[in-house]
């Protein structure tokens, strides 16, 4: 029986993210009973997957194993049509820094006019043992060409999504996490949780 208090079980957050996990216990609400991670393992785990769905279900069965509860992973990164998709699943080692990885992308597109971009996000729940479930989430939009906003992390301040002219880093954090690439895949989790809370719990 999963660890937690009788009307929240246990839920462990496969990341190190600060910011994620922000992102994540805003968008479930008091669902789960949460633990991280990082109360159990000292180093990051790595992300070697070719997709970002490889690298999800590697952290979730990873977490699952070490912890012996349920977990829950994802992997993230921004798709950029004029560059063949680049960073893509790369998209946390394009640089060693938010800021570094920012000035890597607007260089490389450098000239060019076309700025389409979608935000991937794929997260695997891990339950029980050889037994999980993908959630995908996606946001369209466009590479702002300088940085826009101090809110959010990663390329948010140089990703306008489709609808909107700010900048996510410009968004408040409600506004974001109601149309972000990761709201949408946690709200299909959301679901599958509620609906089937019996049999996933």
């Amino acid at each position: 029986m999963p660890k937690g208090d009788k009307t929240r079980p246990g839920l462990v957050l496969a990341t190190r993210n600060k910011n994620k996990i922000a992102e994540i216990k805003y968008i479930l609400g008091g669902l789960f009973d949460y633990r991280l991670i990082g109360d159990y393992l000292s180093d990051d785990v790595p992300e070697s997957g070719r997709t970002l769905y490889d690298n999800s279900l590697n952290k979730a069965l990873i977490a699952y194993e070490l912890t012996n509860q349920p977990s829950l992973a994802d992997d993230s990164g921004l798709f950029v049509n004029a560059l063949n998709g680049e960073p893509g699943v790369f998209s946390a080692r394009y640089g060693s820094t938010d800021q570094k990885r920012i000035n890597r992308l607007l260089e490389n597109l450098r000239g060019s006019t076309d700025r389409k971009a979608v935000f991937r996000a794929v997260f695997v729940y891990y339950h029980r043992p050889n037994v999980f479930r993908a959630f995908e989430g996606e946001c369209p939009g466009v590479v702002a060409y300088e940085c826009r906003g101090n809110n959010g992390f990663g390329y948010d301040p140089v990703f306008i999504p489709d609808g909107y002219e700010q900048t996510f880093a410009q968004m408040t954090s409600d506004l974001k996490n109601q149309i972000s690439h990761r709201a949408t895949a946690l709200l299909k989790f959301k679901e599958f949780v509620s609906q089937k809370r019996s049999q996933v719990l």
